[in-house]
C-alpha cells in the first residue's frame, strides 16, 4: 500500500514538474550564431500561449514584423511559424524544439522552401540552425 502512495506521489511530482518546465508566455531573446565568424543574429520573440497554441511575435535584424502562427506547445515540445518581411523580402521560418528549463528553449530554424538543411546541408546555410533562447528577466 505505501509503495503505491509513494508512485502516485512520484508522479505528481514529474506532472507538476512537466508542466512548469512548459510556461512560456512572455519575453524571449537569443542569438543564431552567424556563418564565417560572425557576430550572429539576435532575436527577440514574445509568446502567448492558450490552450497548447501559441501566437506571438518575432523580430531580429532581418525581420521586423514577425508573427507566429500555426504555433503548437505540447509537453515540452514546440514548434511555430514566424512569417514576416525584412531586408530579404516576405520570409516564413519554421522553428520547432524543446523546452529544457524554465527558462530555456532549444530550437531548430528552417527557412519555409529551403529544406531542413539549407544549402550546404545540415547547418550549411541559414536553414537548419539552432538557437537557445532564453527568458528575459
Amino acid at each position: 500500500m505505501k509503495t503505491r502512495f509513494m508512485m502516485a506521489g512520484i508522479l505528481a511530482l514529474a506532472l507538476a514538474g512537466s508542466a512548469l518546465a512548459a510556461d512560456i508566455n512572455g519575453k524571449w531573446k537569443g542569438t543564431i550564431q552567424g556563418g564565417m565568424g560572425g557576430d550572429g543574429i539576435e532575436q527577440n520573440y514574445t509568446f502567448k500561449v492558450d490552450g497548447g497554441k501559441i501566437t506571438g511575435t518575432m523580430t531580429d535584424q532581418m525581420i521586423t514584423d514577425g508573427k507566429i502562427t500555426e504555433g503548437t506547445l505540447s509537453g515540452d515540445d514546440v514548434s511555430f511559424t514566424v512569417s514576416g518581411s525584412g531586408q530579404m523580402g516576405d520570409l516564413k521560418l519554421m522553428l520547432k524544439g524543446k523546452v529544457t528549463g524554465p527558462d530555456e528553449i532549444k530550437l531548430s530554424l528552417s527557412i519555409g522552401g529551403m529544406g531542413d538543411g539549407g544549402p550546404g546541408g545540415p547547418g550549411g546555410g541559414p536553414s537548419g540552425m539552432e538557437i537557445t533562447i532564453k527568458r528575459v528577466k
